[in-house]
């Protein structure tokens, strides 16, 4: 049986964030999320409402509540066909990981891109698919209810805690010092929603501990 996905967005953009951020990528924005991070600033992916369910890619694109279930070939025919130009694939959501994505990876990999993730952690739906770089950023705590789950973390070829006070902080350390994670990811440091003073205690903590500054680049830039 053929896996689909619902694409709620597709283009072109420059990574904003984390280790990656420079790298020209076609970002794949998948619909649905469950966990409720206040600041999220696409929360028009959260729900799937009957009337916003379309058929084709390209009636779903732009910052709306639409969506599109595809299969992976669909997708990546699409990603080929108006998007030539980035070597990197990006998958975000929503929660992108709430998916199976073995099948959506296998294409890109086929197309002959390489593929990266956003995930929260709470999802295991990328823990079986050869994803070439995975970016966690755990959302503990948040409104939804949902669990970062260990073995999500274990992946993580960096892990991007957004920090909005000292406490964010201390949550990761903790996770860090249970699972042992300090040496096999890239920690970032992100500020929240740009804020002055979340960006003095990241600057404060990355120059102590000898990890990196996660800045939203491309709201700096103007760009998406």
């Amino acid at each position: 049986m053929t896996t689909t996905y619902p694409i709620n967005d597709i283009y072109t953009c420059i990574q904003g964030e984390g280790v990656q951020t420079g790298v020209a990528m076609v970002l794949v924005r998948l619909h649905g999320c469950a966990v409720g991070c206040p600041w999220c600033d696409t929360k028009e992916t959260w729900e799937f409402e009957a009337d916003a369910a379309k058929t084709a890619i390209a009636d779903v694109l732009g910052a709306n509540p639409q969506y599109a279930w595809r299969s992976a070939a669909d997708i990546a025919d699409y990603v080929v066909a108006n998007h030539a130009g980035p070597k990197w694939i990006l998958l975000t959501g929503g929660e992108p990981a709430q998916y199976d994505l073995a099948e959506l990876v296998a294409a890109f990999h086929a197309a002959g891109y390489q593929v990266a993730l956003e995930t929260s952690g709470t999802e295991r739906g990328h823990l079986n698919a050869p994803i070439d770089w995975v970016c966690v950023s755990p959302k503990f705590d948040m409104p939804g209810g949902k669990t970062v789950l260990n073995d999500t973390l274990a992946q993580a070829h960096e892990i991007k805690q957004v920090v909005g006070k000292q406490a964010d902080i201390d949550r990761l350390d903790g996770v860090l010092a249970e699972l042992d994670l300090s040496a096999a990811a890239q920690i970032c440091l992100q500020p929240v929603s740009t804020s002055a003073k979340a960006t003095e205690l990241c600057i404060e903590t990355v120059q102590a501990r000898g990890w990196r500054l996660s800045v939203q680049t491309h709201k700096y830039l103007g760009v998406d």
